[in-house]
């Protein structure tokens, strides 16, 4: 009798050991996906792929205010023209060092994404006559878009308190990630952001 109570307590523990297995096994599966606002799950290397350039991730993603502004050579520019493309909005100005530190690693980022649906607009919130701001593009050689917001609408429109500000816009033209100050952009944590916002799925 004593040997059978000995083999079902054997019995019972190793059915505990499995259990137990099993869970530990789940709740490693449970945190590896992180649950954020509006029940959308984002695994960690979505998050982590957003930290490493010290984004702030949106979730749920709303749409980006749509903008009209004129660009150095007087036509009229929008983000909406740009739909169903990645766009990295980019608040600069001449005045503004860190801008200008950061602006030759925007144009090696655009030359090796362009032509895979990425795009970069630089809302330059100059005021004034745009000669400067031309001067600086010529310099550098830019070549993705500067449009010019001078009367600081759109600057306010996005609630910009600081320069640089980025916006990350999805290819469905949502806010996917925002955040301030100058960033490396010509670099594998920047390359491996904008190459995972071009292989997101609609």
């Amino acid at each position: 009798m004593a040997f059978r109570r000995w083999l079902l307590a054997l019995a019972a523990l190793a059915l505990l050991l499995a259990l137990l297995a099993w869970g530990g096994g789940a709740l490693a599966r449970i945190r590896s996906i992180l649950i954020l606002g509006g029940g959308e799950a984002v695994a960690p290397r979505t998050s982590e792929v957003f930290q490493g350039m010290g984004f702030l991730a949106q979730a749920p993603r709303a749409g980006a205010p749509d903008f009209f502004l004129p660009t150095l050579e007087g036509q009229n520019h929008t983000l909406s023209q740009h739909r169903g493309k990645v766009v990295l909005i980019n608040f600069w100005a001449t005045w503004c060092p860190p801008c200008i530190r950061e602006m030759p690693s925007m144009q090696l980022l655009y030359d090796k994404f362009r032509a895979q649906g990425f795009e970069i607009v630089a809302i330059s919130l100059d005021q004034g006559n745009p000669d400067g701001v031309r001067e600086f593009v010529q310099k550098l050689n830019l070549s993705f878009p500067i449009v010019l917001d001078a009367a600081n609408d759109v600057k306010q429109l996005y609630q910009v308190r600081g320069l640089p500000t980025s916006y990350l816009i999805d290819r469905q033209g949502r806010v996917a990630a925002w955040g301030m100050g100058a960033r490396e952009w010509d670099g594998p944590k920047a390359h491996a952001l904008v190459a995972h916002l071009l292989s997101e799925k609609g």
